[in-house]
């Protein structure tokens, strides 16, 4: 492959802890690995901020990491998110367009939305091809959460919008995480380049991390215990009703534990039930550091996952690929149709509860309950994670998609 060019956007980049940016370094990584430069943008704020520019493991000078200065105001405000937003759009405009070392492929990510716009503005202006790869797909989301009506003159104006960042014959290529996101991107976007590539899990399953995994359960006062997991983001296209219910309905089991460690905007969903139920088996915790996540994921017995139906094909959850991998059964609440539930029932990895079926909550979580069955369903997954989440070839997929030759 001839040697290009890379400039990524995105807001977020290690040592931030978001999924986008992890993912993105894995894949920079291996741009470098097959002889090529890359540039990215990200912000300085974010999950956990940083330098302005981040030393390279290795001394590699083929990757530039540039932090633009934006606001801080995070997440927990629309106000605030936005002018984070505004911030990043003006500055990584300037910074896109005047990247040093003739870039030849501007590939844009979906953090902020719409940085698909700002792509093909300055791919123009620098005469050099422009790729995607979609990790969330706006304005979709904001309908799903309905922020916005299907059919609203607002919402007509932001699918045109994004339309035109997608278009263009610069536009060599579209990735997207599954079936049902392809789907949408074809239907409502009309991108008829698209392909769609898993993600994969970043963390690493070994002799070191089953020994870590033993410690955390014996720090936690988990030992013993039957621990269903929710780890991640705590959302709004995800639920967590169906959860806690389970939770409020076993709290006299004392050898249960429902824990929820992450963030988001519904974490406060758990906190106030913890708060009302100080007798039940739930626990909150924060996200964990990148290096004891294999070995958080592996502190579960089962793992717990949801998304609203309304949400499918507009994100694809990525803690679905670190569950898979450490050979943990996933409790998933959400449709069979969407990209995890056809994961697990292909995989036979899992139960699948649409959200209000109260009965087949019950009765799957009795299922779940059964340690042989666990076993079954988690080596059903770990040989799924083997064969479809595979890192090697997944994230080569996606150099080569998105690569301009």
């Amino acid at each position: 492959m001839q040697k290009q060019h890379f400039v990524f956007l995105n807001q977020y980049y290690p040592p931030d802890m978001a999924p986008t940016g992890v993912m993105l370094r894995d894949v920079a990584e291996e741009m470098v690995a097959q002889g090529n430069r890359v540039t990215i943008i990200c912000s300085r704020g974010g999950y956990s901020g940083g330098e302005n520019e981040l030393p390279i493991p290795g001394g590699s000078d083929e990757i530039r990491v540039i932090r633009v200065p934006t606001f801080r105001f995070g997440r927990n405000s629309a106000l605030g998110k936005l002018c984070d937003y505004a911030s990043f759009y003006f500055l990584a405009f300037w910074f896109g367009l005047t990247a040093k070392g003739g870039p030849t492929c501007y590939v844009a990510l979906t953090t902020p939305p719409y940085l698909s716009v700002l792509v093909r503005l300055v791919s123009k202006l620098r005469r050099a091809k422009h790729a995607h790869w979609v990790m969330d797909l706006y304005p979709d989301v904001m309908v799903a959460h309905g922020l916005l009506k299907e059919n609203s003159w607002t919402t007509t104006c932001l699918l045109a919008i994004s339309r035109w960042g997608f278009g263009g014959s610069r536009n060599h290529k579209t990735v997207s995480l599954g079936p049902d996101m392809a789907d949408r991107l074809l239907r409502r976007h009309g991108v008829e380049n698209g392909v769609w590539i898993p993600l994969w899990s970043s963390a690493v399953t070994d002799d070191s991390a089953e020994e870590n995994s033993h410690l955390l359960r014996k720090e936690r006062g988990w030992d013993g215990k039957t621990v269903f997991l929710y780890s991640g983001n705590m959302g709004l296209g995800h639920r967590l009703e169906d959860f806690l219910t389970l939770a409020k309905e076993n709290q006299d089991d004392r050898k249960l534990v429902f824990a929820f460690y992450g963030g988001g905007r519904r974490k406060k969903e758990v906190e106030d039930f913890l708060k009302e139920n100080p007798g039940s088996r739930v626990e909150v915790g924060d996200y964990v550091p990148e290096e004891l996540l294999a070995a958080h994921l592996l502190s579960a017995d089962v793992h717990l996952a949801s998304l609203e139906p309304s949400w499918d094909g507009c994100m694809v959850p990525s803690k679905i690929q670190g569950i898979f991998a450490s050979a943990r059964p996933v409790f998933f609440v959400g449709s069979e149709s969407c990209a995890i539930g056809r994961w697990i029932r292909e995989a036979n990895a899992g139960w699948i509860v649409a959200p209000g079926d109260h009965g087949l909550l019950i009765s799957d979580f009795r299922e779940a309950l059964d340690e042989g069955i666990r076993g079954q369903k988690g080596q059903s997954a770990l040989k799924f994670s083997e064969e479809r989440f595979n890192a090697h070839r997944n994230l080569n997929q996606v150099v080569e998609e998105v690569s301009c030759e």
